[in-house]
């Protein structure tokens, strides 16, 4: 697609979970259940997304198919990941193409349509309706971080019980405890066991390669913020932190609470917030 072309570190992960997608299809059960993708903010995870699933809706556009793309919230994410694969289908190409076959892309509230293939977008949040939903080519949870571990598993991992269909999870990290970490562990684990790669990491120094302007950026962020602030380290590092809270983990904690010594209970007289 001229002027959406993939980088190298986007085609990568692109091609493996088409194939994966297509093996399990076909019935080939040696090929991957899961992938998941780790990419720095703002590197282009969600352009990578959009055009694997415009693929699939090509592919399986006369098979028919479903895919479910669970999201943090609807509005906004799940609403601009809509709006992004739409664009994605009306690339001047891609839409010359869509037309010498007579297809028409489908948008209807959270789902988009090519034929008889379909990808649905639902909220992962607490009081989000997601029942009936079901994921025979693909199920993907984006920005996974942010999705809990225990609404995924009750809610959206039996959606491929019935079919087999694969799972990809995307997103960045930020602490040990979520529903991506754990599922890094589990799919890295499995990389050491069989050497077969289900595991994309892209830092922002891999972007910087093939994009020096994102490289730039991110080492003046580094110079202002240091190279160990939190923020740094999830965001562009894609290192996890320790602790249990999702806003103030271990190190944040350490970043503002400041030196007391001996000071072991409020003194008369001081204000404590």
């Amino acid at each position: 697609l001229p002027g959406r072309a993939l980088r190298g570190y986007q085609a990568g992960p692109v091609a493996a979970a088409a194939a994966m997608v297509v093996g399990r299809a076909r019935g080939d059960s040696t090929a991957p259940h899961a992938q998941l993708w780790l990419f720095s903010r703002q590197s282009g995870k969600d352009e990578a997304l959009a055009q694997l699933l415009a693929w699939l809706l090509l592919r399986y556009h006369r098979r028919g198919g479903e895919v479910v793309v669970a999201l943090p919230s609807w509005r906004p994410q799940g609403l601009v990941a809509r709006e992004r694969l739409r664009a994605v289908l009306q690339a001047p190409r891609l839409a010359t193409l869509l037309a010498s076959l007579d297809l028409v892309p489908q948008v209807s509230g959270s789902s988009v349509a090519l034929g008889r293939a379909v990808v649905r977008y639902a909220s992962a949040g607490p009081s989000a309706n997601v029942r009936g939903l079901t994921a025979s080519l693909l199920l993907v949870a984006n920005e996974a971080q942010d999705i809990r571990a225990e609404r995924w598993d009750s809610a959206f991992a039996p959606m491929a019980a019935s079919t087999g269909a694969p799972t990809l999870y995307l997103g960045t990290p930020w602490e040990s405890t979520s529903l991506l970490a754990r599922e890094l562990r589990y799919l890295s684990a499995l990389e050491q066991e069989d050497g077969r790669r289900r595991v994309w990491r892209v830092p922002w120094t891999l972007v910087a390669t093939e994009l020096p302007a994102y490289g730039a950026h991110v080492e003046e962020r580094m110079a202002q913020l240091g190279a160990g602030h939190p923020f740094i380290r999830t965001e562009y590092c894609l290192e996890e932190l320790s602790g249990q809270g999702r806003l103030f983990p271990l190190e944040r904690l350490a970043l503002v609470r400041g030196h007391h010594a001996a000071l072991v209970g409020p003194r008369s007289g001081e204000r404590y917030a």
